[in-house]
């Protein structure tokens, strides 16, 4: 269906695991895999992200002045409402052919502006399909801006197909944990402790830990459970392996029949369960307690999620879907392009160049931090090792002590004389 086709997708930046990096990630794989021509345009292209497009031979444009011709592709998937210039400037004009244009928008937040359609008019001109990751993006994101939405439909973070080839066994006992989290709260920071009581091996990964790696079934067949929120869950859903839906807004817990619509709704972000805010001993016995029915649940809905998230059942449908839409495109005016290329020019030269000073100086802040730690960890060691001399001042003083009681005992005195007396003898019997 895909040879050949060839995909511009574009996303603000690509630098850190999250999931939004993620789905750039895995949808140009995909594509790429099944014989379409990819390439993926963006502002900031940064390590560690940057390695696994590379080591993908995925092709990433990051020139904004980079030429790019309409007629040279068949769909173009924007996220941000991000299209290169020079897109922009040739829907001025007339074409033989035009592209399906696309719109991902992955947050409902209205704090993450540019998850919204903030180009004012940009995807009712163009859209021939919206795509949305929970229903909740659609009610407190798109809903603010459009009467009518063009072409909706649900995009819920699908995976790629390895997680389904790679089937958990849910035979194993509860032995190794992994919680995924760029912002824990302190209830699963100090969970480790509850469970090493137990002999149950906790560990962390995200950016603020020492475990900051790309998200794989190989990582996860590692643990008999995860802890974490978002695109982890649809990950663990299409394996079959249990996952504690928790994080900093809380969370459902172990997904059931009973809460699994309304986590869904919420992208299985936490939101909608605030009042569940649980204690490190709170989680810790609700895991220990359910555990063998979170193994039961999902297991046997494993088929309904693989059909559901993985990336190979959804992304055909939808295509064929968008590829049948007779939407026209409308051009722009010279007024209206420079508008979008005036907004171009905010996002790459303000919007971009600021969030990246602020991810630099959150990552002088956690090497400080490690910096702190390792000092803490070295002023330790010199207090144990001045506790250690400590106890050998104070041994010694002890040793002092007792030598002085010793010389000063009447017994010491009387072997003193006595050995005198012997020696004196020794000399007299020399002598003769």
């Amino acid at each position: 269906m895909f040879e050949e086709k060839r995909f511009l997708l574009t996303h603000i930046w690509l630098r850190g695991f999250g999931g939004a990096e993620l789905n750039i990630l895995e949808l140009a794989e995909y594509l790429q895999q099944e014989g379409a021509i990819v390439e993926v345009f963006t502002y900031l292209f940064l390590e560690p992200m940057r390695s696994e497009f590379e080591k993908r031979n995925i092709k990433v444009i990051t020139d904004r002045e980079h030429v790019f011709s309409l007629e040279d592709y068949d769909f173009i998937i924007s996220c941000q409402n991000i299209l290169p210039n020079s897109i922009v400037k040739s829907l001025r004009e007339h074409h033989s052919k035009f592209p399906k244009i696309i719109f991902l928008h992955m947050a409902a937040l209205k704090s993450h502006v540019l998850e919204q359609p903030f180009v004012f008019g940009l995807e009712s001109r163009l859209s021939s399909g919206t795509l949305a990751i929970s229903q909740e993006v659609v009610d407190k994101n798109l809903s603010r801006f459009f009467n009518d939405i063009p072409r909706l439909f649900m995009y819920q973070n699908p995976v790629p197909v390895g997680y389904a080839v790679n089937s958990y066994s849910n035979n194993r006992p509860l032995k190794k944990i992994l919680i995924i989290s760029n912002h824990p709260p302190s209830e699963l920071k100090e969970l480790q402790s509850w469970f090493d009581a137990s002999g149950i091996i906790v560990d962390y990964a995200g950016v603020w830990s020492s475990k900051y790696e790309l998200a794989s079934p190989e990582m996860f067949s590692e643990y008999d459970c995860i802890i974490g929120i978002g695109k982890n869950v649809q990950y663990c859903l299409v394996l079959g392996k249990p996952i504690y839906v928790y994080d900093h807004f809380a969370g459902p817990g172990f997904l059931n029949s009973k809460n699994f619509e309304k986590a869904e709704y919420h992208n299985f972000s936490g939101r909608g369960f605030e009042d569940n805010q649980k204690s490190p001993q709170e989680i810790f016995e609700d895991i220990m307690e359910n555990y063998d029915d979170a193994k039961k649940f999902y297991t046997e809905n494993v088929e309904f999620f693989r059909k559901k998230y993985q990336l190979s059942n959804v992304l055909p449908q939808l295509i064929e879907q968008i590829e049948n839409d007779n939407k026209e495109i409308q051009l722009f005016s010279v007024e209206y392009s420079n508008y979008v290329l005036a907004m171009n020019n905010l996002i790459g030269d303000i919007v971009v160049r600021l969030e990246n000073d602020v991810n630099n100086l959150w990552q002088g802040i956690r090497d400080f931090e490690e910096r702190v730690d390792d000092l803490n960890l070295h002023i330790q060691y010199l207090n144990e090792m001045i506790a250690l001399k400590e106890q050998e001042v104070v041994e010694n003083q002890l040793l002092v002590q007792e030598l002085r009681l010793i010389y000063e005992s009447k017994t010491y005195k009387l072997a003193v004389f006595l050995q005198k007396m012997k020696n004196g003898l020794l000399k007299i019997v020399k002598w003769r």
